[in-house]
């Protein structure tokens, strides 16, 4: 009985760690790994070592027909319109770390 009690917490332990990397944003999975394999103190130590990615919004320009992103604004695809395509240019924000 004290077997499926401690086995109960330690895993309790593991999932509470995992959780808690979860909403860090860092890799969850590896921290319910290491908590389940070292201890959830190993787990913790990954936890608190890691800091999340940081991802900002950068303005692309993208080609509909061609499929190209740019950075610098256009009116046209310069490579559409070397086909003899006038193509106008979408812009859309995309995720930088």
């Amino acid at each position: 009985m004290d077997l499926i009690i401690f086995i109960s917490v330690y895993l309790i332990s593991c999932f509470v760690i995992a959780f808690m990397a979860y909403k860090k944003k860092i890799n969850w999975w590896l921290a319910l790994i290491i908590s389940v394999i070292v201890t959830p103190v190993g787990g913790f130590i990954y936890y608190q070592s890691n800091n999340p990615i940081k991802a900002y919004k950068e303005v692309r320009y993208k080609c509909q027909r061609c499929g190209f992103y740019f950075t610098e604004k256009a009116t046209f695809c310069p490579f559409c319109e070397h086909d003899g395509h006038k193509i106008p240019l979408k812009k859309i924000y995309v995720d930088m770390t």
